[in-house]
């Protein structure tokens, strides 16, 4: 799952999404549609630069998760200035949710997902995420960020073990990014979930 241009990712999306999940593109809907005691990350104590470790473990309110990078280029995390991102724009960012948490996995994710360049600022481009489910399928959503705070959360009945974070390079280099992240457990609407469709050189970290 390694830098699709912006027609694949759309082609590949349309091909193998499940879509088992509700959409909120406001974040207090999404707020409201989650139990109390979720964990809300807005990596507020990270510094430009500040982190370069090969991956970060993260606990609060009984989830717990592990941030890291998979893919071709250079390994590590990168911080931005109260966000997270990768160390080389080859590589994709991967959350990892601990089953033996208190809370187990969590139902819904959410958050700020956004293509950022160089100094870790956004820039306009599409952006893939991927969530893995316990049972090992998948759902992908693809669409293009219009800032560095349009969110974006998922939530449903299937426990999620894994989410991945893409921004695929195509006339622009970009490097994956996320802020304001949400673990939680999701409360469904009364009947079915609804199934929603597709949307639509100055550091030494970028290399």
């Amino acid at each position: 799952m390694l830098k699709y241009c912006c027609a694949g990712v759309v082609v590949l999306a349309g091909a193998s999404a499940a879509n088992a999940y509700d959409l909120f593109t406001d974040d207090a809907a999404f707020e409201a549609a989650i139990l109390p005691g979720f964990y809300l990350e807005d990596f507020d104590g990270y510094t430009y630069g500040g982190f370069t470790g090969e991956d970060l473990t993260l606990e609060a309110n009984g989830w717990r998760y592990t941030i890291d990078e998979a893919g071709t280029g250079s390994s590590g995390l990168w911080s931005g200035d109260g966000n997270m991102s990768t160390n080389s724009a080859l590589n994709y960012l991967t959350v990892t949710f601990d089953p033996t948490a208190d809370k187990g996995l969590p139902t819904a994710v959410g958050g700020w997902f956004f293509p950022s360049e160089i100094n870790g600022f956004y820039i306009p481009g599409p952006m893939l995420l991927t969530i893995t489910y316990d049972d090992a399928t998948t759902d992908l959503y693809a669409w293009d960020p219009v800032s560095d705070t349009d969110f974006r959360g998922f939530g449903g009945t299937k426990p999620i073990a894994e989410f991945w974070i893409e921004a695929p390079d195509d006339i622009a280099t970009a490097w994956p990014t996320m802020d304001h992240f949400y673990a939680a457990e999701y409360i469904p609407a009364p009947g079915a979930l609804a199934l929603l469709g597709l949307a639509g050189l100055a550091s030494r970290r970028r290399r």
